[in-house]
């Protein structure tokens, strides 16, 4: 799924590989998944749709995923904020089930994707690097980030 976002062609273009050269290849496809797996948790905007559960504590949660494209579970009562959702249903604990992530890949935001190939390059030219994978980032990559989480920590 996720090298339906970047390809690995794309990402050896980027890299400025070769493309008859494969012995990295599944390397790359490693890096795409870890990079673009990355920006998902770290910013909750989610790349490609999928069925997620979320636990709702005295009948309430709040989904900071997006995008929710739709209500797996019936009969919630949804209260729209700007960085997250508000979901109600009863005062149980219940699980409730929501589809998140874009369905069409091109309307990711592409600021996001530029950051996942950034990273990529990073994973790929400095494995040596003993820094976590953020602190290798560029000032315009990690402003990027910050600007597209859907929470505050």
């Amino acid at each position: 799924m996720y090298t339906d976002i970047i390809s690995l062609e794309q990402a050896k273009i980027y890299l400025r590989i070769d493309d008859t050269l494969t012995e990295d290849d599944l390397q790359i496809t490693r890096m795409i998944k870890g990079a673009l797996s990355f920006i998902e948790q770290y910013t909750n905007y989610i790349f490609f749709p999928r069925d997620k559960d979320y636990r709702l504590i005295n009948g309430c949660v709040r989904v900071y995923d997006y995008p929710i494209n739709s209500e797996v579970t019936t009969e919630l009562e949804v209260t729209n904020k700007t960085l997250y959702n508000i979901y109600k249903k009863g005062y149980n604990n219940d699980i409730i089930t929501l589809n998140v992530g874009y369905s069409d890949p091109a309307n990711i935001p592409q600021e996001l994707i530029e950051v996942a190939y950034v990273m990529i390059k990073n994973m790929y030219y400095e494995k040596e690097n003993n820094k976590t994978l953020i602190d290798r980032l560029d000032t315009l990559s990690k402003i990027t980030l910050e600007n597209y989480k859907r929470f505050i920590l």
